[in-house]
């Protein structure tokens, strides 16, 4: 029978047999690159950060808009327009009683 002093003995020496991890190539080098890219984010200029999709979308959805609502004032105006002209038309007409029709054949 193992004695508790042999059995503390058996796993010293199971500990010596145990390899040392290693590290793959490289990965210090590599560590380093992705905590310095993480500390100190590269700026990008403005002109890429403005063509990036999302500004892009916005700014695209904001001409559509705006080209919609200007469509929409010109048709709307167009009608308001053409009914005040028939408006001053008739008033027009019937203040010089241009209603009134003359037969020119009898």
């Amino acid at each position: 029978m193992h004695t508790d002093h042999q059995h503390t003995n058996d796993f010293l020496d199971s500990i010596g047999k145990i390899e040392r991890a290693k590290a793959p190539v490289f990965f210090q080098t590599r560590l380093m690159a992705r905590l310095e890219k993480e500390i100190l984010p590269q700026q990008l200029p403005v002109w890429q950060r403005i063509l990036k999709p999302v500004p892009v979308l916005a700014l695209l959805g904001c001409l559509v808009v705006l080209n919609l609502y200007t469509l929409g004032n010109m048709v709307f105006s167009k009608n308001i327009t053409v009914q005040k002209e028939e408006a001053n038309l008739s008033g027009f007409a019937s203040e010089y009683n241009l209603y009134n029709t003359v037969d020119i054949n009898n």
